[in-house]
């Protein structure tokens, strides 16, 4: 191969370089003027918004708020642990997290998403996302009340330096909340375990168990959140159980690959 063409392959090759780059940056969306969609379904962590003629759910990244429906036992009873709580203190701060976003919204915010799409019950695509208002930041904000654990989608930033500066920061607030007994830290306070749970990387700590759904005892809705299933396939998972493993799982019919993929880390047997 002459060295012209080598050339002229190695400046097509850093051309197509850079427009990967702007593409991956372009991923990034901010929606400014977004308006707050309320509706009886909404958490704390999740909620509608509206931008223009359109609407989305927008799921929260880096945080988990209090569950406010008693129906999913099983997410309840992993917050109520994390917070040292009881179930019924949990959805409690459910309601309190569910009001401090609506207050936070009730001005026109910012939405920033790449919209990758997060799991919920609801048959409407939910995005994860970052919401900011009068700069600051609604995940910080319920942290900071104690209505919230650092927890859930981690963003992808293009700049993997600036995401873990966000996570750190969290925890750091999560921490203070903790030791100030505020909001579902109120009985509980500070714990010598929370130092060790606060250090933990994000794919290590509680995130990743709290994220984990048991299919031989989830309800249809539990199961129905989970990404990729829906409330058919969720009967069928029901119909089908004891399931032993992914095997047996990845056996039943209008389970693929994909969906193997990206439930292997978000369910238990």
């Amino acid at each position: 191969m002459s060295r012209g063409i080598v050339l002229a392959l190695l400046a097509a090759l850093a051309v197509w370089n850079a427009g990967a780059r702007a593409a991956e940056v372009r991923a990034w969306e901010v929606w400014d003027g977004c308006v707050f969609e309320a509706d009886k379904y909404f958490d704390g962590d999740s909620f509608h918004v509206k931008r223009g003629r359109s609407s989305a759910i927008i799921r929260l990244y880096f945080v988990d708020a209090p569950e406010t429906d008693d129906g999913y036992s099983a997410r309840i009873a992993e917050q109520a642990a994390y917070f040292r709580a009881t179930p019924a203190a949990v959805l409690l701060g459910g309601a309190k997290a569910r009001e401090l976003t609506a207050k936070f919204l009730a001005v026109p915010f910012r939405v920033i998403t790449r919209r990758q799409v997060a799991p919920g019950a609801s048959r409407s695509e939910r995005y994860w996302g970052i919401v900011e208002s009068g700069g600051r930041r609604l995940d910080a904000a319920l942290v900071t009340a104690g209505l919230a654990r650092v927890s859930g989608e981690s963003a992808d930033y293009p700049n993997a330096d600036a995401a873990q500066r966000a996570v750190s920061d969290l925890r750091a607030l999560e921490l203070q909340a903790s030791k100030a007994r505020r909001g579902l830290w109120l009985r509980t306070g500070f714990v010598e375990s929370m130092t060790d749970v606060l250090k933990r990387p994000m794919a290590q700590g509680p995130a990743t168990q709290a994220r984990r759904i048991n299919l031989n005892s989830a309800t249809a809705a539990e199961l129905a959140s989970l990404p990729g299933i829906g409330p058919k396939t969720a009967e069928q998972i029901i119909r089908a159980r004891p399931l032993k493993d992914i095997a047996a799982f990845d056996a039943l019919p209008g389970i693929g690959p994909k969906t193997i993929a990206a439930l292997r880390e978000l369910v238990s047997f």
